[in-house]
């Protein structure tokens, strides 16, 4: 009867952080969305490409205007647009 107990406390624990975790990354998205709406077109521009090289607005690390992600932070630089919306070469699309 001991055994059945214990395993029932062990299991109690591991739904319960579960739970905690999965409310912890509720909230990191839900924040990284606020934030996002709050960021408007004028911000993206405001990054300004010069001989080919964009500083990233985060760690203002110099990228070359090719990066999509920042070298120094792997942060999304913001003159780069969603994938499906760039140029995907001379093949077609990526996936079809």
């Amino acid at each position: 009867m001991l055994d059945s107990q214990w395993y029932l406390g062990v299991w109690l624990a591991v739904m319960a952080s579960h739970v905690i975790v999965l409310y912890g990354l509720y909230r990191r998205r839900r924040a990284t969305a606020d934030a996002t709406d709050a960021t408007s077109a004028s911000d993206a521009e405001a990054v300004t490409v010069d001989d080919g090289v964009v500083q990233c607005p985060d760690c203002e690390t110099a990228n070359s205007a090719d990066y999509r992600y920042c070298g120094g932070c792997a942060q999304q630089l913001p003159h780069a647009g969603p994938l499906d919306q760039q140029d995907t070469g001379p093949m077609g699309s990526l996936f079809g």
